[in-house]
């Protein structure tokens, strides 16, 4: 039997014999796909016991062969109508199976066969491709190049290898590899291997990212290196080669040696440069063209970056894994950002440059990264991201012996701010950063110290003051950004009833130049033995809500956030009007915090509350606030019924205990969009559950987690629900299935959080002079005696009727319907739902300056 494959090695002229073998390999195996396809099939297995030489030999015929198969095979019979069992079919695919598990094998090429070798790979594909049946990337290319990886080991590589690899390279198949193939090599990952094989001390090519989306940006600042271009070009293509989840040993070892020879400084300017060329590139549309069977299919499709780009920045990121600074960490937390911002249809815009920058900002060196980490999550959306992230946060909070939530506030930055400000020079003239409520402001100031409400021209004309501004406003961006989640971050702990040391306290929130401006508004319980006192800082002094002083405040006390679920009405109250008094607008909802309480209806219950069922909420502004506030969700799909994502829920690690709200798709003909999702939901039961699953009784549910978590809810109706869309009644008629939900929650009952917003305004009235003469509060509504008409205003949804027949006015606020209120003193920030109240109000008090013609035909309607 083994002369058999012996006659084959020799025969000069006659494919017969090869032809026999491939045969007889088809009636032993119905399909080949691949060299494990002819695993323990005996004329293949017999084929490996040939010489390395006899089998070179071998490997040559079967590119030959495979040409001529390819070539009859299009020529006598066509795609469109052939026979399974002519050789010219099935003899392809196990030609290339058989030629493909011998390459794998080391068979010890010299550079001149293996020259050969390609080279007969290149002419036998361009005849194949004229035929349209065939390509290069269908012979074994990768486990070819394989072949001369193991001959360099060994031998130096000679001019003319090192002329035929930069020749193959400027093949069309080597330089078109953007697009991935479903079959065959990975002519992207072949294309990597080759440059890597020129990449030798003192002979590096220079490296270009031939790419059409960031490639251009990329290759000019290359091109702008002068020095130690040999060890840059060298981490570029190391770069460039990354295939794995996180960087090796080997990888990082040699970047550092590297890195070391370049300088760390000047690698980390160049590093900088081009991280930072995704965050100006936005999501663009890609046209692929595929041809099979004669037949040329387009496909479009939305693409951030190209695999290659991807691929590269990817390794950028890892680069980077040695610094910690605030500007590495600036960059990797913006490229992270953006690129798990998800593109319709297709998901995150590139995964996994985003799991790069995690997997450094948690392993690098201090808590910083970690802290970016922890702020990052507040704007993630994808569930298996925040999970990589709460192991990065364990392990670290294990690494410096303290909890999560302290290696949080352990690693906020201060900025050098003292108080929420600081002042920077610009040869004589300054500008103040300071945070003004919700928002960093700056200003600029004379030598003498008088505000000025431009730059200054001397600043504008300095070279190196320009340059020191702007990266001044990337600071601001950045200490907007951590200001924003540092106080969603402090709002978290309610639910956690945290408890701090004075002197803990004092470090991380009192004197923490970022932190101190949010706590200083607060309201804390301070405990020292049998002394409880909750008190605020006036002055750097704390006082009761009667204003006395507390002074036995040391080392010793203890310190809790203050939440009206622990106290009794009266103090609520009297903490209310000190905020009223003092004209205090919290940063967080404190003072005029939402309490819920069980009712007797879900005592009844045990085990679930109905208070927030059979509500109708748009699914993707529900999805948006579960995610900000913590809780996992994915959206319903009118694909699967919806029966997989029906549980909203969230788990509290320290009181293993876990919270589900339980919603339903709301099925109605084409209410989902392109993607197939639906547009809307209906809310359901209210329940938690033990770490083993068990249902508890609602009695049992501490009462801090009972009234956060129904708060959160409350929100997601509130801001979610369909009721607060002025314009749901007017659709072209759609949606009329519905139209009883709309109008009885957009006039109905109020929610705690609408009855904490009509607390308010009973406040707040008597102090607006444009309205307090206009303006009454009449059960749910606030009422407007405008000029033309009087108008109820529904405190909850902020819907209008107009007296005296109860006709509806539509108005759509702005998105600055916040901003037109700033000039209102409100005890807190962020309830928008207030803000379009009163813009509403102020507005309609004042009907006959309205403007708008499509708010002054429906008040002139009769």
């Amino acid at each position: 039997m083994f002369n058999f494959f012996k006659r084959i090695i020799k025969s000069k002229n006659d494919d017969n014999e090869l032809k026999k073998l491939i045969s007889a390999i088809h009636n032993k195996v119905n399909y080949v796909y691949s060299a494990n396809d002819l695993s323990r099939i005996e004329e293949y297995e017999n084929l490996k016991k040939l010489s390395e030489e006899e089998q070179k030999v071998l490997i040559n015929k079967l590119t030959d062969i495979i040409c001529c198969f390819s070539i009859k095979f299009a020529e006598s019979k066509g795609r469109n109508s052939f026979n399974s069992d002519d050789i010219n079919y099935f003899g392809r695919p196990i030609a290339f199976a058989i030629q493909s598990g011998l390459l794998r094998r080391k068979l010890n090429y010299n550079e001149h066969e293996w020259i050969e070798l390609l080279r007969s790979f290149k002419d036998s594909s361009d005849k194949i491709s004229r035929n349209n049946n065939g390509y290069f990337h269908d012979f074994p290319i990768n486990h070819a190049i394989k072949q001369i990886e193991y001959y360099l080991k060994n031998n130096e590589r000679s001019k003319t290898l090192t002329s035929f690899i930069n020749e193959a390279l400027e093949w069309e198949e080597f330089k078109n590899t953007s697009n991935k193939q479903y079959f065959g090599s990975d002519m992207g990952k072949a294309t990597k291997k080759l440059r890597a094989l020129l990449v030798k001390e003192g002979n590096i090519p220079v490296f270009s990212l031939k790419t059409n989306d960031i490639g251009n940006e990329v290759n000019e600042i290359i091109n702008s290196v002068k020095e130690n271009r040999d060890a840059i070009d060298q981490i570029f293509y190391l770069a460039s080669n990354v295939t794995s989840s996180k960087p090796s040993k080997k990888f990082s070892q040699e970047v550092a040696k590297l890195q070391d020879k370049i300088g760390l400084e000047s690698f980390k300017k160049i590093a900088h440069r081009v991280l930072e060329t995704p965050l100006n590139h936005n999501p663009f549309n890609e046209s692929t063209t595929h041809e099979y069977n004669g037949q040329v299919y387009n496909y479009v499709e939305t693409v951030f970056l190209c695999n290659p780009s991807q691929q590269f920045i990817k390794g950028m990121v890892w680069t980077v894994e040695r610094f910690s600074d605030k500007e590495t960490i600036r960059i990797l937390s913006k490229l992270c950002e953006k690129t798990y911002l998800k593109i319709p249809g297709k998901g995150p815009a590139a995964a996994s440059i985003g799991n790069a920058c995690v997997y450094v900002l948690g392993n690098m060196r201090g808590k910083d990264g970690l802290g970016a980490l922890s702020r990052l999550k507040l704007k993630i959306r994808q569930n298996n991201v925040k999970k990589t992230i709460d192991n990065h946060l364990t392990e670290g909070a294990k690494k410096y012996n303290v909890s999560v939530e302290e290696l949080k506030e352990m690693a906020v930055p201060d900025f050098n701010l003292v108080k929420g400000e600081k002042i920077i020079q610009f040869d004589g003239y300054s500008l103040k950063i300071f945070i003004e409520g919700r928002k960093v402001s700056q200003q600029w100031l004379k030598p003498d110290g008088l505000p000025i409400k431009s730059v200054p021209s001397l600043v504008k004309k300095s070279t190196s003051l320009s340059k020191k501004l702007s990266d001044i406003r990337k600071e601001i961006k950045e200490i907007q950004k951590v200001y924003s989640a540092q106080k969603q971050r402090i709002d978290n702990q309610f639910i956690l009833d945290r408890t701090w040391d004075f002197v803990s306290f004092e470090k991380y929130y009192l004197e923490h130049g970022l932190v101190a401006p949010i706590a200083e508004k607060l309201i804390w319980i301070f405990t020292k033995g049998n002394m409880v006192a909750d008190a605020i800082t006036l002055n750097g002094k704390w006082y009761s809500k009667e204003h006395k002083s507390i002074n036995w405040i040391d080392e010793e006390t203890t310190v809790k956030l203050w939440h009206p679920v622990y106290s009794d009405e009266e103090t609520i109250i009297a903490w209310r009007e000190k905020m009223m008094e003092l004209e205090w607008k919290q940063p967080i909802k404190q003072a005029f915090r939402e309490i819920y309480i069980l009712t007797d209806a879900e005592v009844n219950t045990l085990t679930y509350s109905n208070r927030m069922a059979a509500h109708i909420l748009k699914q993707h502004q529900f999805s948006s606030l579960a995610n900000l506030r913590g809780w996992k969700y994915s959206l319903l799909g009118a694909f699967d019924d919806g029966r997989d994502n029906e549980i909203c829920e969230k788990y509290l690690p320290e009181f293993k205990i876990t919270a589900q709200f339980w919603i339903d798709e709301l099925s109605q003909d084409e209410s989902w969009n392109d993607t197939g999702i639906w547009l809307y939901i209906s809310t359901d039961q209210v329940k938690f559950t033990k770490e083993n699953g068990e249902v508890m009784e609602l009695v049992d549910v501490p009462k801090i987690i009972f009234t956060e978590i129904m708060r959160d809810v409350d929100m997601f109706v509130g801001v979610g629900s369909v009721g607060n869309d002025p314009q749901w009644m007017d659709n072209n008629g759609e949606r009329q299935t519905n139209r009883d939900y709309w109008t009885s929650y957009s006039f109905g009952d109020l929610t705690e959080i609408a009855k904490t917003r009509k607390a308010i305004l009973e406040r707040l009235l008597p102090r607006l002079k444009k309205i307090r003469d206009k303006a009454e509060i009449d059960g749910k509504f606030l009422m407007i005696k405008g000029q033309l008409r009087t108008y109820k205003i529904h405190i909850g949804s902020g819907n209008i009727l107009m007296e005296p027949n109860d006709q509806y006015l539509c108005i759509v606020p702005s998105r600055s319907a916040e901003n037109s209120t700033d000039k209102v003193f409100i005890p807190f920030e962020g309830d928008r739902g207030l803000s379009i109240v009163l813009s509403k109000a102020l507005l309609l008090a004042e009907d006959n300056k309205i403007t708008d013609s499509t708010i002054m035909s429906q008040i002139n309607r009769s």
